[in-house]
């Protein structure tokens, strides 16, 4: 059965092999047309421009992989590198008369024939690889035209542009499922090839920079000995959780979201220990009330409100202005707080309406926080190559943590 079939899995190699890898691409290619055009365009885009073939009709590839043997009835004959770093010397190609076993074969019907080479690494590159045996033909090899340049391409930028095709509305259900398997293992297997590994390589991305932006996350998580719940987890705090994530203008933005007192305990601990002067202040940082309501442990409603944020900090600086308060009670306040304009009109409604054939007999007014810094894309980029991103964030943290008496060095030690 031909090594490329879906249901004839390539496990001759352990998974880190790179024919596994070169497998599991040319099985995506082989089931999905337009990857197959993909590959043809980027290829033809390193091509003089006399073999360039124009226009929208073309014929599907037939793909093959680990194979001997090169019928090449399509022409030119293209050797094709894939490896992790761009290559600068032109590699010359010719006839060899070595013995040639080839990691992929692609041959468009009606422009030309592929050969493939993959090197994960691109010291691992042996030049002579690229050059197609005569033995590998049927018939003579002098009605065959072959390139005498190999095109080299990066994984980056092959994968870059399978994961654009994955989030595509063009792509049928089926074809982005496979593509987003195949990515998924080369982001599990072999990390350092992925198109996510920097925001740089993400582009505008929305699926790369949520990828992006999980690496990230481990990688905070690691730095701080924290646990990664999808958010930085810090049990036992003011401030539990610690946010991640991507905005979705354009350009976007990474945003980190700190949210101190919010649960009743909580607050009571913040309220005792802020430094108001110094929290409010806060340079760099967005502070903005959030006033919720809960029951148990479940935040119900989020109410807006009008008050300026050192308002609204002074008001519930008494222990008796939040907490469990009873029907009645709370009613009666939130009648009072809309005419303050601590809370709107909706806000009111909503807190009536969970009282309103629920059962509930009280609610926990919790008068919380969010404390938001965002850095803009060309900052995240630069920090990134400098190999300064975690660190800036870490020490960009500690500046609202410090304000009401947590810090961030017990967690990360000497590390």
């Amino acid at each position: 059965m031909e090594c490329s079939n879906l249901f004839n899995p390539f496990d001759s190699r352990s998974t880190r092999h790179e024919d596994r890898l070169t497998w599991a691409f040319l099985v995506a290619l082989k089931y999905d047309p337009y990857l197959q055009n993909f590959l043809r365009e980027l290829v033809e885009s390193r091509l003089p421009p006399e073999l360039r073939k124009h226009g929208n009709n073309w014929e599907l590839a037939n793909v093959s992989t680990q194979t001997e043997r090169i019928e090449a009835s399509t022409i030119p004959l293209v050797s094709m590198l894939l490896t992790d770093a761009p290559i600068q010397e032109k590699i010359r190609v010719q006839w060899s008369d070595r013995y040639a076993r080839y990691d992929g074969v692609i041959e468009y019907p009606d422009c030309m024939t592929l050969i493939i080479e993959n090197k994960r690494h691109h010291g691992d590159v042996w030049k002579e690889q690229l050059s197609p045996s005569q033995a590998s033909f049927s018939h003579v090899i002098d009605d065959v035209d072959l390139h005498d340049s190999a095109v080299c391409l990066e994984w980056s930028e092959v994968l870059e542009g399978v994961l654009k095709y994955a989030a595509a509305d063009i792509a049928p259900f089926s074809s982005r499922e496979i593509a987003r398997d195949f990515l998924s293992f080369v982001e599990e297997v072999h990390p350092e090839l992925t198109p996510y590994r920097t925001f740089k390589l993400c582009g505008e991305s929305s699926e790369a920079l949520e990828r992006r932006k999980a690496s990230l996350l481990t990688a905070l998580a690691s730095k701080t000995d924290l646990e990664n719940r999808g958010y930085l987890f810090r049990p036992g705090k003011i401030a539990e959780r610690v946010f991640i994530s991507i905005s979705k203008s354009e350009p976007w933005e990474l945003q980190v979201e700190l949210y101190p007192a919010d649960t009743v305990t909580q607050a009571r601990r913040f309220y005792n220990s802020v430094n108001k002067e110094a929290f409010l202040s806060l340079e760099e940082w967005k502070v903005k009330p959030n006033l919720h309501f809960s029951f148990v442990s479940k935040h119900l409603i989020w109410a807006k409100t009008d008050l300026e944020t050192r308002e609204y900090l002074d008001r519930f600086s008494d222990e008796s202005s939040y907490g469990q308060m009873d029907e009645c009670e709370l009613l009666l306040l939130a009648e009072q707080w809309k005419h303050q304009g601590l809370i709107t009109a909706g806000g009111l409604n909503e807190i009536k309406d969970q009282f309103k054939n629920t059962g509930r007999k009280s609610l926990n007014v919790v008068p919380g926080f969010s404390v938001t810094r965002k850095w803009d894309r060309d900052s995240v980029i630069e920090l990134e190559e400098r190999g300064e991103l975690e660190a800036c964030i870490i020490d960009a943290l500690a500046t609202p943590l410090a304000t009401w008496g947590e810090t961030l060095v017990e967690e990360i030690g000497d590390a």
